[in-house]
């Protein structure tokens, strides 16, 4: 895997849990996927980002969920999200849904400098990192805000 992470456009998203209604704040929804080259078992939730990720990585044949978490921040806020093996991804608000609905972040992922970028309400970006776990699985997380705009 090359040293620097890859952004992907991400066709079809996981499920997760959705976040508690706040009109005040962003719900931002964070999904741990691992992935490895060691077997080419898939979750099914994940087939779709695994095609995506597979064009730029193709010896990245496993795929499965390790956890996800949501949290509603005011605009301004950063939290730290949960990964996996003590690493977290640090995400901050910096604008809540304009006309267009969409919603900017900053993502900071492990071993990788922050990424500021807009993104569209229930749409996950996927940040494949660079940092592995000791059983060498590729730490993937897919960022997504929901709802916007109270829809």
């Amino acid at each position: 895997m090359p040293p620097t992470a890859l952004l992907l456009a991400l066709l079809a998203a996981p499920h997760v849990a959705p976040c508690a209604e706040d009109p005040d704040k962003v719900k931002v929804c964070v999904v741990t996927i691992l992935a490895t080259d060691k077997d080419a078992k898939i979750d099914p939730k994940l087939t779709d980002l695994a095609r995506e990720v597979q064009k730029v990585e193709p010896k990245l044949t496993g795929f499965r969920l390790a956890n996800s978490a949501c949290k509603s921040l005011a605009v301004g806020d950063k939290d730290d999200f949960e990964l996996v093996a003590d690493q977290t991804a640090a995400v901050t608000v910096e604008h809540g849904a304009d006309n267009d609905n969409r919603v900017q972040l900053k993502v900071t992922p492990p071993m990788m400098g922050a990424i500021t970028y807009e993104t569209a309400c229930g749409k996950f970006l996927p940040v494949v990192t660079s940092y592995r776990t000791k059983a060498g699985e590729v730490v993937i997380i897919a960022v997504r805000v929901q709802p916007c705009n109270g829809k």
